[in-house]
C-alpha cells in the first residue's frame, strides 16, 4: 500500500467508526429520553453520556482534520 491509499483507508475507517459511535450514542440518548423514569432516570444518564459524546465527536473530527491538513501540506 502506498501512502495515498493508507491515508484514504484511515480516513474511511475513522469516518465509519465515528458514524457507528454517533448512531449508538444517539440511540442511547433516545432510549433514555423515552423510557419512563422508573427504568432509566434522565437525571442520571444525560450528565454521564453528554461529556463522553462531546469528547468522542471532537476527537474524531480532530483526527479527520489532521489527516486532511497533513495530506494538503505534503502536496
Amino acid at each position: 500500500m502506498n501512502r495515498e491509499n493508507t491515508i484514504c483507508f484511515v480516513t474511511i475507517l475513522v469516518s465509519i467508526t465515528l458514524s457507528l459511535v454517533m448512531i449508538s450514542m444517539v440511540g442511547v440518548f433516545l432510549y433514555g429520553l423515552f423510557v419512563p423514569n422508573g427504568v432509566v432516570n434522565n437525571d442520571d444518564i444525560f450528565p454521564i453520556i453528554g461529556p463522553a459524546f462531546n469528547t468522542i465527536v471532537g476527537g474524531f473530527i480532530g483526527i479527520l482534520a489532521a489527516v486532511k491538513v497533513t495530506e494538503h501540506i505534503e502536496k
